[in-house]
């Protein structure tokens, strides 16, 4: 993907700026539900924060994005006392078996200009979650969540800075054989912690919202 522009950070190296990873937020998706649902009474064509394409929400795949939507608060709720699998059953979607694996040291599990960062900018440690999602429809979606703490609250947000810019790089998911594009992917920073979480389908045809809207939900279900 081309740059859109370039920026230079804090140690004077240019960067490339590519097109934001992800394709909005729960609000965008919530836009885009609508839309579609007005269109035609429950089917149509719902455009996602910037994107140029478009993407046909089925009655069902309306019904899954309006589940993460109305019980997400009760499901942050329930994440916060350590019980994420009946988070996830709280917005109809059923967890699989989770891989997690933890680490020191970041840039050996990142690839890109992001390794690039890292080996310059050192992680104080990084947590890595992926798991499968399956909902009503039998969609199945694997999600990977990382979470990185930084030295300082700076470094984390120049890490969120070039990690969300689609083309710079990222980190490494647990299970290889899943790629990972980047296009469905949400982000959030906190202090020194930001969590990056990316879905992508591995059964069925989950649309492009349905993938989007997992993503922001797996951020706001991760603690910071």
């Amino acid at each position: 993907m081309p740059p859109i522009g370039f920026r230079t950070n804090k140690n004077g190296k240019t960067y490339p700026i590519h097109k934001a990873k992800g394709r909005g937020g729960l609000a965008v998706a919530a836009a885009g539900t609508a839309v579609a649902l007005s269109a035609s009474g429950g089917i149509g064509t719902g455009v996602l924060g910037g994107s140029t394409g478009s993407s046909a929400l089925s009655a069902a795949e309306s019904a899954v994005v309006r589940n993460i939507q109305s019980n997400l608060t009760k499901a942050q709720k329930t994440a916060r006392q350590g019980k994420p699998r009946q988070a996830w059953r709280q917005l109809k979607l059923r967890q699989g078996r989770e891989q997690a694996k933890s680490a020191v040291e970041c840039w050996a599990f990142s690839f890109g200009q992001v390794q690039e960062f890292f080996a310059r900018t050192p992680c104080a440690d990084l947590h890595r979650v992926q798991f499968p999602l399956t909902d009503d429809n039998g969609n199945t979606v694997s999600v990977l969540v990382s979470k990185v703490r930084m030295r300082s609250t700076s470094d984390a947000r120049e890490l969120r800075r070039l990690i969300d810019e689609h083309g710079t790089g990222d980190i490494r998911p647990l299970v290889e054989n899943v790629p990972f594009t980047g296009e469905h992917y949400d982000s959030k920073v906190s202090g020194k912690v930001v969590v990056l979480a990316e879905t992508e389908p591995t059964s069925g045809e989950p649309s492009p919202v349905v993938l989007e809207t997992i993503s922001e939900a797996a951020v706001a279900l991760t603690p910071k």
